[in-house]
């Protein structure tokens, strides 16, 4: 059966083991503290969460059949399947055809960038798998306001936390 779509999300361990600890201890925090020292907490801490998701899960790689949509952390790649040959196993980085190299944070580890073999050759199956269609031979670069949004509101919160500290 031919699929219409794949998509490759970074969900790593580690990201999701320190997401869930921030979780408990935001939890803990609020239930255990007064206002003083929750509002502190929420303002030093509460940014941690949403930075771990943005350099984590946020990122992606989705193959459909008339283009490849790399969502990195602060941008989006949309490049036509015309364009694009798939990486070598070591590789985590797209050549489209007449443009320059585009970086596929998905294929990579979180923390200290290596190449995760196993999301490299589900990037080429997925890309034989899912049948390319005609295209329009472009390639197109866009900005993830949304990202960039909770990452204004994570320091946001860092430079309001000055106010609660004793």
């Amino acid at each position: 059966m031919v699929r219409e779509r794949r998509v490759y999300r970074r969900w790593e361990t580690q990201v999701l083991v320190l997401f869930g600890l921030w979780v408990v201890a935001m939890a803990v925090v609020l239930a255990l503290g007064g206002a003083d020292e929750a509002m502190l907490a929420v303002t030093i801490v509460g940014p941690v969460g949403p930075i771990l998701y943005l350099f984590g899960p946020s990122v992606s790689v989705v193959v459909t059949p008339h283009e490849i949509v790399v969502n990195n952390t602060f941008h989006r790649w949309r490049i036509a399947r015309s364009l694009l040959t798939p990486p070598e196993l070591d590789d985590t980085f797209l050549e489209p055809r007449g443009h320059g190299l585009v970086d596929v944070a998905a294929l990579q580890t979180a923390f200290d960038g290596r190449t995760v073999a196993a999301a490299v050759r589900w990037f080429r199956a997925a890309t034989a798998e899912v049948a390319a269609l005609p295209d329009d031979g472009r390639r197109r670069l866009g900005v993830r306001w949304l990202n960039v949004t909770v990452l204004a509101v994570a320091i946001g919160g860092w430079v309001l936390s000055e106010r609660y500290i004793p």
